[in-house]
């Protein structure tokens, strides 16, 4: 998906000799959603003590690279047990990143979810292609248009779902704040220790309630949702990034990134 349609709706002007003689029914003209392709959300359970963990973002790179960075949108959430040593968790683990990898029952890592098919079954790294390839063949049911603003380190991000579906689509929209470009250590898979790994598209938190808000749209329809929070010390703005979802118990249905601006 290379862009987000953000108008659904257009007013169109008739040619008419006076008011009377154009009802307004008939001045506006519908203009039928366009298709968008799916995008597709891997949620990478990560850690900075796990040496394979670094494989697995050199296989997201690679995915980036054939798929595109609006096709396949990665959140490396820092969480488990390679997340912590001796009790003590390391700078990029976040409690609500370590709610998801237990609410996934899951187990070792590196390991991920490509768009949440099958949760009680993740996808090993090496595994990731396939779920890509088999979501990408479908349409997306909705589409997102994203803005933000940010002023003072107070954020402002604005969702506007777009229904794209012949039938009502609802589930839960989640948003989600990442950063890219973040200067930490991490193990590798040699068993060294790089005290300068340039990690990405990482887990910061969750803008709304982390299992997200319920949602409903129709064909046509335009659902808005405004929300507001403050950045935290540590976090640069520049870097930042909005990940915004819909999913339901089937998984996934459409994911956009958007930069924080």
């Amino acid at each position: 998906m290379k862009n987000i349609f953000m108008i659904i709706m257009a007013l169109v002007a008739m040619v008419m000799v006076s008011c009377d003689e154009v009802s307004h029914e008939n001045r506006l003209v519908y203009v039928e959603p366009p298709e968008v392709g799916r995008a597709v959300l891997i949620e990478d359970y990560t850690g900075q003590y796990c040496v394979n963990c670094p494989r697995a973002t050199e296989e997201i790179e690679r995915l980036v690279k054939e798929y595109g960075d609006t096709t396949v949108i990665a959140v490396a959430i820092h969480s488990g047990p390679f997340s912590k040593q001796k009790g003590v968790a390391s700078p990029l683990y976040t409690e609500v990143g370590d709610m998801y990898f237990n609410k996934w029952g899951l187990q070792g890592q590196p390991v991920g979810l490509v768009d949440r098919l099958y949760s009680s079954m993740p996808f090993s790294y090496t595994d990731w292609a396939a779920g890509v390839n088999y979501e990408i063949a479908f349409k997306a049911p909705v589409s997102f248009y994203t803005t933000t603003n940010i002023a003072e380190r107070k954020a402002t991000i604005l969702v506007q779902t777009i229904g794209l579906d012949s039938a009502a689509v609802s589930g839960k929209l989640q948003v989600w704040l990442v950063e890219d470009s973040i200067d930490s250590f991490q193990l590798m898979s040699d068993g060294t220790r790089t005290e300068h790994y340039n990690h990405m598209h990482v887990f910061r938190t969750s803008v709304n309630d982390p299992w997200g808000d319920d949602i409903m749209v129709s064909h046509g329809e335009v659902v808005a949702k405004s929300y507001d929070f403050e950045l935290d010390p540590a976090w640069v703005p520049e870097h930042c990034s909005v990940v915004t979802f819909l999913y339901d118990d089937n998984g996934v249905r459409q994911v956009s990134k958007t930069k924080l601006k």
